[in-house]
């Protein structure tokens, strides 16, 4: 039995809790530095300290949404809509980690878990994958953007952000852009064959979904024998490591599946039609929009055009987030 005094050990996790809070802004401010010269170039970087990777996106043009007959396609996905992102930016080559949030929020899952629960709850009960490469749950769009504005903070203050960009969450269309990688299908892998709800073979090497997400899972996770038309029956799944799938033309892995991502915009019932250039969404509303799908999803929802929603309050199991340096967009 620990008999230290209660005070002291509060005293010593105190102390933890600054100190890893000194060491986010160290690395935040070398990261800051490092940047700089990759960004004036438009080559990719990565912020050191944190380990997080940045790719770089061209400007271009590229048809937004599905066509009618796609599988798995809801009203919302349409009409299709020719875009035009007149400006590169860069966008995380994965979702953010558990240990890149720790890098530059100073806290981790629990703490995340524990706002989302009664404060009699234990937490450890609501923890799946907690190792430092795993992606990061438990945010909703407000700690995203969040750590967005931290980085901004430091990348400000230290003069590395290029005149009119900031980091922050990717717009849909920014997003669908970048997921695509130039291609028009279900996938950047190719067209997707149904063979069951959870069944799409096209995404086994590229996305952890509901139908392979238990494939060499280990540790604490849902039970999964449950779950309908599996392309692997059986098993525990939960939120996996980044990085694991084969990345898309562009070099961005787990666009589709693992864990659903944050987009900046307000959703909308439908797509604007015709042509536009660098939509944003609708200027006001309640929720956020969501794509990527997850570990739990069905495969049709693992597709390049699925555009879901959700309360941006919300902490859960299946939602993370990737961030984007960007034109500043003033949301």
């Amino acid at each position: 039995m620990n008999m230290e005094p209660l005070s002291r050990r509060d005293d010593r996790r105190g102390f933890r809790r600054v100190a890893a809070l000194v060491l986010a802004v160290a690395a935040l401010a070398a990261a800051a530095r490092l940047g700089a010269g990759e960004i004036a170039a438009g080559r990719g970087f990565t912020l050191p300290g944190i380990g997080l990777d940045l790719v770089p996106i061209p400007a271009g043009t590229f048809v937004m949404g599905s066509p009618p007959g796609e599988p798995g396609r809801d009203a919302c996905e349409g009409p299709l809509t020719r875009v035009t992102l007149s400006r590169p930016f860069w966008l995380g080559r994965t979702a953010v980690t558990h240990g890149q949030w720790k890098a530059v929020m100073g806290t981790d899952l629990s703490a995340q878990v524990r706002k989302a629960v009664r404060a009699d709850v234990d937490v450890s009960r609501f923890l799946l994958g907690t190792g430092d490469n795993v992606a990061m749950y438990y945010v909703n769009w407000y700690d995203a953007a969040a750590f967005c504005a931290r980085l901004n903070r430091l990348a400000r203050r230290d003069g590395s952000l290029p005149p009119g960009y900031e980091y922050r969450l990717p717009t849909e269309a920014e997003w669908e852009y970048a997921c695509r990688a130039g291609t028009t299908g279900p996938t950047w892998a190719g067209p997707m064959e149904l063979l069951g709800r959870s069944n799409a073979p096209v995404l086994d090497d590229i996305a952890w979904y509901g139908g392979n997400s238990s494939v060499g899972y280990v540790g604490r996770g849902m039970d999964t024998a449950a779950w309908g038309e599996k392309q692997y029956p059986g098993g525990l799944a939960g939120p996996r490591d980044v990085g694991l799938k084969a990345p898309n033309p562009w070099g961005l892995s787990d666009m589709l599946g693992n864990l659903y991502q944050w987009c900046l915009d307000f959703p909308s019932t439908r797509l604007p039609g015709g042509e536009v250039t660098d939509p944003a969404g609708p200027p006001s509303g309640t929720d956020r929009a969501l794509r990527g799908g997850t570990w739990h999803s069905d495969a049709t929802l693992c597709r390049c055009a699925s555009r879901p929603w959700s309360v941006p309050s919300d902490r859960t199991l299946f939602v993370g987030f990737r961030i984007a340096l960007a034109p500043a967009m003033g949301h």
